[in-house]
């Protein structure tokens, strides 16, 4: 007699569960964060000077210490996001619940009419976003194999990629177009929409991971044997208990300690910071240097971001298959001409520079290649910190409890978005 083994599965078990789903769920999540987080970036001066009534020169100082409190709160917020992710297992609840505070973050970002409303509709927004990034990393974590981890990731990077140029855009249009709040009903639309898939999503739990026995079940136990042997995730249990769990400051001591963990977020801050410094210094660069205006400050941005959204996928691939170390060393080898290069222009010891087009040419030509080259310096914080935490617990499993690190490992990397403030490059 055969026994159906999927009767106590939901419905779609199968695709809502497969690794492409989840992954295509978590990419949305993070491109409707992007695209929230940049989307009050054009509609700030309206907003400050219009609704709130404030000076016009006040607008660029609240709007700095405004994008400011992201990188702040994501700081303390991230590793006790982490830290309380990792003991309860699930992510699902987490996912769900940083979509709720994001939404309720932007309610109140649009709603504001103080300063202080506007702030507090920041933190909201900037507490969800941290729990988003640190819980939908380590579900990719969870759900995605390693050996396509860099592919995955290559995914999700133009994803958030587009909802990063895509949130500014839209929003900048809507506003022309149809005024203040047509403009923000593109985030509802975007926030329904990472709900239904949310909501579609199932986690798949380690035991999922494990091949499943599909033969059909006999009536005939005659070759059973009398004592059937331990599964798997028992064994696990056993192996567990004869280590001690690392909490606190022990867990990320341990971290530390590895070698691949620490040049993962070394690298990871230095990428970080080059790329804050480009969000500094190009525009002023420019229009000091070649007295260019914002359109073409605009192109050279378009440059430089562009090839991560083509090159992210066939790049992760190739760090699946040879892992991340050679190509971020060549990345920043390479790096290092083209940075020379982009400091010549304007450089009074580099006359022959400043002659006629040679140095926009040389300028943006280096830019260009900067823009190529840093693509293999992406993902390279979060793969690192997966890797190790997979290196550590294969080496002693249930040293970082039964659900394992990642949530935790993951928010260090949270922790050095603040350097540079990276996401907007203040």
């Amino acid at each position: 007699m055969n026994v159906p083994l999927d009767r106590n599965k939901p419905w779609g078990f199968q695709w809502r569960s497969s690794v492409y789903f989840i992954v295509a769920t978590m990419a949305v999540a993070l491109l409707a964060d992007m695209y929230m987080y940049g989307f009050l970036v054009p509609l700030l001066p309206y907003v400050l000077e219009h609704r709130l009534g404030l000076d016009n020169s006040l607008t660029q100082r609240i709007s700095t210490a405004l994008l400011s409190e992201s990188a702040l709160v994501m700081v303390v917020a991230s590793p006790l996001i982490g830290s309380h992710a990792d003991r309860s297992g699930a992510k699902r609840l987490w996912l769900l619940a940083g979509l709720a505070g994001a939404l309720l973050g932007s309610l109140i970002l649009a709603l504001a009419n103080s300063v202080f409303t506007l702030f507090a509709g920041r933190l909201v927004q900037s507490v969800a976003s941290s729990s988003l990034w640190v819980v939908g990393f380590a579900t990719l974590a969870e759900n995605v194999p390693a050996d396509d981890m860099g592919k995955m990731y290559g995914i999700v990077t133009v994803a958030i990629a587009v909802g990063t140029s895509g949130g500014p855009l839209v929003a900048g249009v809507l506003f022309d177009l149809g005024g203040y709040w047509v403009a923000w009903s593109s985030v509802l639309l975007v926030v329904i929409f990472d709900v239904i898939l949310r909501c579609l999503m199932i986690e798949r739990l380690p035991n999922d991971h494990q091949p499943v026995d599909t033969r059909p079940i006999e009536q005939d136990t005659e070759r059973d044997a009398l004592l059937p042997p331990l599964n798997q995730s028992e064994e696990v249990r056993e192996e567990e208990a004869l280590i001690d769990e690392r909490t606190g400051i022990q867990f990320y001591w341990c971290l530390f300690t590895n070698g691949r963990f620490l040049g993962g977020v070394i690298s990871y801050v230095c990428f970080a910071i080059l790329n804050a410094s480009f969000d500094t210094t190009l525009p002023l660069h420019v229009r000091d240097t070649f007295g260019w205006g914002s359109l073409p400050s605009g192109l050279l941005f378009a440059v430089f971001q562009g090839p991560g959204v083509f090159l992210s996928v066939p790049l992760g691939w190739l760090k699946d298959r040879v892992g991340t170390r050679h190509p971020t060393t060549i990345g920043f080898a390479l790096l290092v001409p083209f940075l020379w290069l982009i400091g010549i222009p304007g450089d009074k010891r580099f006359p022959w520079a400043n002659q006629g087009q040679i140095g926009p040419v040389i300028y943006s030509a280096a830019v260009s290649g900067a823009g190529i080259v840093i693509c293999l310096l992406n993902g390279v914080g979060m793969m690192e910190a997966i890797h190790a935490v997979d290196e550590i617990q294969g080496e002693n499993p249930g040293i970082f409890g039964r659900n394992g690190g990642y949530s935790r490992a993951i928010s260090v990397r949270g922790c050095a978005d603040f350097a540079p403030s990276s996401h907007f490059g203040i």
